[in-house]
């Protein structure tokens, strides 16, 4: 009943239909989101609003470029791309301009981001939904549930202050104009909304590398379904191309280098090994993430479903399939990249809105099935109750359990500023060798060097080959000994008692064996570096140990006191 009356309707009439549930879908998303992001911060025992040391990188540059030092992470050091993200560092930089401390403002513009991703989602639910015959609202509405279960999601798009957000709402947003299109002809979508998906599809080359064949992609499987799109879509998609074949030729001639930094530190040349991980990664990703296995399942049903009705232009068949494309497309590209080492499976979170929608739309239209009235009975509203606090919990717990690998992430980043700070009171300052690059780069005015080589040019090349520790194993011996930094130090890990020191040995295999090197030791000494009550290891070489001799904040220690934890 409800697709025979929507197909009745003229197009105009069409989109009207939609445009009049806009604002109640945007404060629905409001909603939703505000309850998330506080959701995220209450299970995790409270995260500092100071983002993770990732975002922290981020964030370092864009201070630097604001205050006129260039696209650096060292200023007045090399030229290095370590952010990953242009788009995300251009409004970051502009946020520094406005304000030398511009957490609060990065923060709402996180959460903005996020409420219209969720928007989007809104909308592509509520049109799939009335396409198929189903209640919209009622689509709308469960995947509100399904989303206020996943904590996950907010706290990686707001409270890291990575550029998730960002990409979540730019190929969300792509993704709804593109299934609106696909499945009006574009009837309902003229003027503004052209405009704003040219730019959208634009921008994803921006926010991210791999953005250019998300925003390709799926322009051309439209182009390909909806022959009204084709040439709207080719100068779509030419313009993202262009885009991205004019942000590759200026990072050659600004950095040397086609692709990010970050790129040559994370991703082996073994490409086979790459994808054993990337596989690995998306399997404990569906295996894993509450739900997350259902919302595909549901995605590969309804994508077959799309597909084979293709021929009959069954309402609904073609923004199934630009859709399920969209999740496909996403679990892919990361997989071929090899995953990521973060909790809570951080590449797939900008599709988390999105994994939910073909359940929510089955769901929906499974209560149209229901005979007339038994909706509203006691007999359905009871389990459906049941099985949505089931929901909830399940993902409120899983979230919860996560909480420590939460914690630490946004710990570094304290740590990280406490020490810098602490450092910029040592004289001579030293040069430092750090493995987490981020709190410590907003802190310390001296030379860091990123021993991980994601903003270390020499560091990321040194070894093509990547073996070790997840988007982790670029350290190289001969990189380190060629440019010897004053100080390792590992301000991450506590300070033992009674002038002892132990390591866990994933902070020793992380470089390459370096605490247990014959070499480093007889170069080095163990430290600890003293402030009040603040107490951070490291190892400091002996001729940096001489010139600060003087100095009662730097104790040195014996390597007989220092236990490697195997």
């Amino acid at each position: 009943m409800f697709q025979k009356t929507y197909e009745a309707m003229p197009s105009s009439r069409r989109a009207d239909a939609l445009a009049d549930t806009r604002a109640r879908d945007l404060i629905t998303a409001l909603v939703v989101t505000a309850i998330g992001t506080a959701l995220a911060w209450g299970l995790a025992g409270g995260v500092p609003p100071i983002g993770i040391d990732d975002a922290a990188i981020t964030r370092s540059y864009a201070e630097n470029i604001a205050n006129g030092a260039g696209y650096v992470y060292n200023v007045g050091g090399e030229r290095v791309e370590g952010s990953t993200t242009i788009l995300w560092t251009t409004i970051l930089t502009l946020l520094y301009l406005a304000a030398p401390s511009p957490e609060a403002p990065i923060l709402a513009l996180c959460f903005a981001l996020a409420t219209l991703a969720v928007f989007a989602a809104f909308r592509i639910v509520r049109l799939l939904t009335l396409r198929l015959g189903g209640r919209a609202d009622a689509g709308v509405t469960i995947l509100a549930l399904f989303l206020v279960a996943a904590p996950g999601y907010f706290l990686w798009a707001v409270w890291t202050m990575m550029e998730v957000a960002l990409w979540s709402a730019g190929l969300l947003g792509l993704l709804a104009l593109l299934v609106a299109w696909a499945e009006d002809d574009g009837r309902g979508l003229e003027g503004p909304g052209r405009v704003v998906l040219l730019v959208l599809a634009m921008a994803l080359p921006l926010i991210r590398p791999e953005g250019v064949a998300a925003s390709v992609g799926l322009v051309a499987l439209t182009a390909i379904l909806v022959p009204t799109f084709r040439s709207f879509g080719a100068i779509t998609a030419l313009a993202a191309i262009a885009v991205f074949a004019a942000v590759t030729i200026w990072r050659i001639d600004y950095f040397g280098q086609p692709f990010p930094n970050t790129f040559y530190a994370k991703v082996s040349s073994d490409r086979l090994q790459d994808l054993a991980d990337g596989l690995k990664y998306m399997t404990s990703y569906v295996l894993g993430a509450p739900l997350v296995s259902a919302g595909i399942a549901a995605w590969i049903f309804a994508s077959v479903w799309g597909l084979a009705r293709l021929q009959m232009a069954e309402p609904g068949s073609r923004g199934l399939v630009v859709a399920g494309a969209c999740v496909f497309g996403i679990l892919s590209v990361y997989a071929a990249l090899g995953g990521d080492h973060f909790a809570l499976w951080r590449f797939f979170q900008p599709i988390s809105p999105l994994v939910p929608i073909a359940l929510s739309i089955a769901l929906a239209l499974a209560l149209v099935a229901l005979p007339r009235g038994t909706a509203t009975s006691w007999a359905i509203r009871l389990p459906a109750a049941a099985a949505v606090l089931l929901i909830i919990a399940l993902g409120w717990l899983h979230y919860y359990q996560a909480r420590f690998d939460v914690r630490k992430e946004f710990a570094l980043v304290e740590d990280g500023l406490a020490f810098g700070a602490y450092l910029n009171g040592v004289t001579p300052s030293p040069s430092i060798g750090v493995g987490p690059a981020g709190g410590i780069a907003l802190a310390y005015e001296g030379r860091i060097y990123d021993l991980l080589g994601l903003n270390w040019t020499e560091m990321a090349h040194a070894k093509s080959e990547k073996v070790g520790m997840r988007n982790h194993a670029s350290f190289d011996k001969d990189t380190f000994w060629d440019h010897r930094p004053d100080v390792l130090a590992t301000f991450n890990r506590p300070c033992g008692a009674d002038g002892t020191q132990s390591f866990w040995a994933s902070n020793d295999d992380a470089f390459d064996g370096l605490f247990s090197d014959g070499r480093f030791r007889e170069a080095f000494l163990p430290v600890q570096f003293r402030q009040g009550d603040v107490c951070w290891p490291g190892f400091a070489s002996h001729d940096w140990l001489g010139r600060v001799a003087g100095d009662d904040s730097v104790q040195a220690l014996s390597w007989s006191d220092v236990e490697i934890l195997r």
